[in-house]
């Protein structure tokens, strides 16, 4: 009799996203070993096998049962048939065959999911296995098993080593394979792998290989999700473009709420609160990597943030708290603002006023003093000019600590300028104790 089907004939994926690209029953060349093996894994040796010369050790009742198992539409029934075939031959040449049909059957129906996964393995490791077949199985694996495991799964270190192995030894496989199914099973492959290395906590290692995935298929949300994972749980976080990666996640997939929530949470945790994340979305709608200058502030940036406006507000507060207006510090802080100069002058000029302060210079005509100073030993400059009205009997020493009197004449700098030195002129002016006393008219005392 002779050998009935292939895989690629009786096209039993068809109803998975990734069917098409499954090869039929034949030997794929090895690739060349990459970093797994450098890691000491290795992958089993496709075997080649000649399918002409196959034989029905059984006779027709081997013969019709495979017949019904492969003609079976119904794939829960189609697996059960498969299973029974091997357990019935368990030598015939079609053993393989029938356990690829199995894996695939079952691969389709959600509760057998699972079940697949096992049965996948059992393929890749089988005597025999033809490296088309090897590449269904590590494919089968690579695929549901991420959408399987629970996260505290106590053999999780057991899934993730066989998981690594699927992914990477079907990443070898597909090396030689058509293009067309190198670009449909490749990212299944890529993604695997660094959902097996952030689960065994190679955080940067998963975020380099689902950074490809990602670049392989920006529509898929699963590797923006669990790249955001592992940037916020490695050692040093990167929460900038974690949390970017979560609420690309989110974007891509809504209907998943999971996402979202996480996303909120570690927002929220890192932020302090949830202000702003709106933004995020938006640079994740907009974009498939972090847009320049993307940067979320942590709750201790929030608060120093927040401690600096309110320190500037002080500031301006302080500035804008000036000092009595017929004090000279208030005169001169109003005349060096120019919102408040002109009525400030309006108010002052023509005024009489008597001041204190040390002498800076002193003329035969005028005396300059520092307001309000009284450290000697300081180079205080002058703010204050009087113009005397009369000669001094005697001059005071610079330094020497005097009172003024005069009438407000000028100003500068003018127009207002609130870094410039500021100097009032007055004119009309005598010193106390050095100008002459003015002596009483008639009838004076």
């Amino acid at each position: 009799m002779k050998h009935l089907t292939t895989l690629a004939t009786i096209s039993v994926l068809a109803a998975s996203s990734w069917a098409a690209g499954l090869p039929g029953r034949r030997a794929v060349p090895v690739a060349t070993p990459d970093a797994f093996f450098l890691q000491g894994g290795s992958c089993p040796t496709p075997a080649t096998v000649d399918a002409t010369k196959f034989t029905w050790k059984h006779s027709t009742p081997e013969y019709n049962d495979f017949t019904a198992l492969t003609k079976a539409t119904d794939k829960a029934q189609q697996a059960q048939l498969a299973a029974a075939f091997i357990q019935k031959y368990p030598d015939s040449d079609y053993k393989n065959e029938a356990l690829n049909i199995q894996v695939q059957a079952e691969s389709n129906v959600p509760s057998m999911q699972a079940k697949a996964v096992q049965d996948a393995e059992t393929l890749a490791k089988a005597p025999n296995a033809t490296a088309a077949e090897m590449l269904v199985a590590d494919t089968i694996i690579s695929f549901y098993e991420p959408n399987l495991v629970q996260p505290n799964d106590p053999d999780m270190a057991a899934k993730m080593a066989t998981l690594t192995q699927a992914a990477t030894c079907g990443q070898q496989l597909l090396s030689s394979a058509p293009a067309a199914q190198q670009a449909q099973l490749g990212p299944i492959m890529v993604k695997a792998l660094g959902f097996a290395q952030l689960n065994t906590k190679d955080y940067d290692g998963a975020i380099a290989t689902l950074s490809k995935a990602a670049a392989q298929n920006p529509k898929d949300a699963l590797p923006y999700y669990w790249m955001g994972i592992a940037e916020v749980t490695k050692g040093t976080p990167d929460f900038n473009t974690g949390l970017f990666d979560l609420a690309k996640a989110s974007v891509l997939a809504p209907q998943t709420a999971a996402f979202k929530s996480y996303l909120d949470t570690v927002y929220k945790s890192y932020h302090g609160t949830m202000d702003g994340e709106q933004d995020v979305i938006t640079a994740a709608t907009n974009n498939n990597t972090p847009p320049a200058g993307f940067k979320v502030l942590s709750s201790a940036d929030v608060q120093n943030a927040a401690n600096m406006a309110q320190y500037q507000q002080a500031l301006e507060a302080q500035r804008n708290t000036l000092p009595p207006e017929d004090s000279f510090p208030g005169i001169e802080a109003r005349l060096k603002r120019p919102d408040l100069a002109t009525d400030m002058w309006k108010k002052t000029k023509g005024t009489g006023l008597e001041l204190d302060g040390l002498v800076t210079d002193v003329t035969a005509k005028s005396v300059d003093l520092a307001v309000g100073a009284t450290d000697a030993t300081k180079n205080t400059p002058a703010d204050l000019h009087v113009i005397l009205a009369a000669p001094l009997t005697r001059r005071p020493k610079i330094g020497e600590k005097v009172t003024v009197d005069g009438v407000a004449e000028s100003y500068k700098p003018n127009p207002p300028d609130a870094n410039g030195q500021f100097v009032l002129t007055l004119n009309q002016g005598s010193v106390k104790g050095f100008s002459p006393v003015a002596k009483p008219g008639p009838g004076g005392e």
